[in-house]
């Protein structure tokens, strides 16, 4: 946490992060019961509407990617009733990415590994994945958002 909120020589890159660590904390405490009261689907329409508003900020993709996986890594956010690091890590990144105006895919898939079935999800900008925990080319991809060829709501 520290090394995100360093004393910068620059104020209002300080408060940018400052402020945008604040606004996840506030966010992910919410995502236990944003994920058990509306489908995945509906959770991501609801983020794509509020990325109409583009917010403009000093902080380069780097720093925001960081700060997010910084922030969904806290100890408190590791507790069981919060969602697993991978879906906790890309529902974070692309509420806040495409608020930030980034043109950001989330991608849901699974792998079988003998009678087990693996879930993961990571977001991509230009069919990179940031910030990805897994492998996630070896994963079936199942769901996308925004679906190709149709926008963001």
């Amino acid at each position: 946490m520290n090394r995100i909120l360093s004393f910068a020589r620059d104020p209002i890159l300080f408060s940018a992060k400052a402020l945008l660590a604040l606004d996840l904390v506030l966010w992910l405490c919410w995502l236990p019961v944003m994920v058990r009261v509306r489908t995945v689907p509906t959770l991501l329409d609801r983020f794509a509407r509020s990325g109409k508003s583009i917010r403009r900020t000093p902080m380069g993709l780097n720093d925001i990617v960081v700060i997010v996986i910084t922030i969904c890594n806290l100890r408190p956010f590791r507790l069981r009733f919060f969602p697993k690091v991978c879906l906790r890590q890309s529902l974070t990144l692309y509420r806040t990415l495409s608020k930030m105006g980034y043109s950001v895919e989330i991608h849901f898939g699974a792998l079988k590994q003998g009678e087990d079935l693996c879930g993961h999800s990571w977001v991509t900008i230009d069919g990179a994945p940031l910030a990805d925990t897994a492998k996630s080319e070896v994963f079936k991809v199942l769901y996308s958002y925004p679906i190709a060829g149709r926008p963001a709501a």
